[in-house]
Parts: C-alpha cells; structure tokens; sequence
C-alpha cells in the first residue's frame, strides 16, 4: 500500500514533471501522522480520502490551498516533537482495542524533510502543472 505525489503536466503530451521530486508515501508512522492534516484539507470529506493509499486524484484550486495550509500547520507542530516518537498505524485483528493497537517509530529529521518535499510539490503547480496522488 503506497501513494505516489507528484506534478503532472496538464496537457495530454506532458507526463510526469521529474525536475520536482515525487513522493512517495506508504502505510507507516509518516502517513498515518500526517494523515489528520490530509484530512483536515479535504473538502470533500464524502467523498475519498485527500491523499489515498488506493485511489487516486488531482489535487487543484482551493483543495491545494488548504493542503498547503495544513503542511505548513504540520511543520510547525513537528517542531514541537522530540527527536523521535510514536504514532498509532493501526490495530492487529478486525476491531480496534486498546490492547491490539499498532505504533510505528518516526524521526523528527525525517519527518520535517518529507513535509518540506510535499510542499515543493504543492508550490510546484502552476497553469502548466498539476498536483496528483496516485495510491495502488
């Protein structure tokens, strides 16, 4: 389960937009502790998630304002975090429970960076250029 960030050109001809790097995100303590802020961009909450592990979308007009918002929101609280701490990924079995909850370690640097790439890439769009995830 990833999800694959990156600028896309427009028009049909253009592909990938490679001089910006792509990220990509898996199932792990760095989505899942960015996954609040995804959420809290998305406008279409009815609808899939922002930024899908599945599925896919573009990522445009204010839909990209508040995800550039809420990046910048996330640095700021990843600065206020220790060098490394825990974020809850999941539960083993099909219910969620106290005792069967899953916590995966991330690091402050590693965090920092990845937020810093995505918000390369949100400031990255332009009339030429789109933001796209795309979850397999």
């Amino acid at each position: 389960m990833t999800t694959t960030i990156f600028l896309n050109g427009k028009a049909d001809n253009l592909g990938p937009y490679e001089a910006i790097p792509s990220v990509q995100l898996a199932s792990d303590g760095y989505y899942w502790f960015l996954y609040r802020y995804f959420e809290c961009a998305n406008l279409e909450r009815h609808a899939d998630d922002l930024i899908d592990l599945y599925g896919g979308r573009v990522i445009e007009g204010y839909q990209l304002y508040r995800l550039r918002f809420e990046l910048l929101q996330a640095l700021e609280d990843i600065q206020h975090k220790s060098d490394q701490w825990v974020v809850l990924t999941g539960w083993n079995g099909e219910r969620a429970e106290i005792d069967k909850e899953i916590w995966q370690s991330v690091e402050k640097f590693r965090m920092t960076e990845l937020v810093r790439a995505l918000l390369k890439l949100v400031d990255g769009v332009s009339d030429s250029l789109q933001l796209v995830s795309s979850g397999d």
